[in-house]
């Protein structure tokens, strides 16, 4: 956490060199809207007010970051793995979350239901001059921070694919990379879905982005 002030006797936190906030900030405070990738059930709409186009990934349900099968950069910034119970589609119960083994293990024990890995990951989108969409301007070029939900194929093209490449390359921190984030079609039988998929590419993160991240992973 950022330094502590102590000014006209009440408590700060000094965030930066301009301003100071109250102590009782967290990480909760920061804003980090939702990513989604379109489904065919998904009640999601453009900014234009019309359906966002199936297998686009949009960004609080208003900003579409990218085309279905459209590359966009990406820096990963947190992912948290967790589990939780594999409750089918249509029914009232609210799955139970597990966010470390112990948990997991007595839930295993107690539920009716299998337990489903997933993960929670932080991303910066690198993107246009558009300050809604993209509100983060670092260094020459313009970002949204957003947090994507994945699991099973969207688990195994994400978080998988960081964790190998983390396991791999332990010089090398994840957000120090540039990586293509984007949204893949997947068929099997009748159905079809889009999956969110991340690959790392050979390019390095601006040392403004890497010190970007580094500030947020002080709060985390």
């Amino acid at each position: 956490m950022a330094k502590q002030l102590v000014k006209a006797e009440k408590e700060t936190t000094a965030l930066s060199a301009n301003i100071a906030f109250s102590a009782n900030i967290d990480s909760s405070d920061i804003d980090i809207p939702r990513v989604n990738v379109v489904q065919k059930t998904s009640d999601i709409y453009g900014p234009d007010g019309e359906p966002a186009p199936f297998g686009s990934v949009v960004l609080d349900k208003t900003w579409i970051l990218a085309k279905p099968e459209t590359e966009i950069r990406a820096i990963p910034i947190v992912a948290n793995k967790a589990w939780r119970e594999d409750i089918p589609f249509d029914a009232d119960d609210v799955p139970r979350i597990a966010f470390n083994e112990d948990e997991r293990a007595k839930l295993a024990l107690d539920s009716e239901y299998a337990l489903l890995e997933f993960a929670e990951i932080t991303l910066l989108f690198k993107g246009s001059d558009d300050s809604e969409a993209f509100p983060y301007p670092i260094g020459s070029e313009y970002y949204a921070m957003g947090r994507i939900n994945v699991a099973k194929d969207a688990y195994r093209q994400t978080f998988k694919r960081l964790y190998t490449f983390a396991q791999f390359n332990r010089k090398t921190p994840l957000h120090t990379r540039e990586w293509n984030f984007k949204s893949t079609s997947i068929s099997r039988g009748k159905y079809s879905w889009f999956a969110p998929q991340l690959a790392v590419s050979p390019d390095a993160a601006s040392d403004d982005v890497i010190d970007f991240v580094n500030g947020f992973l002080i709060q985390e």
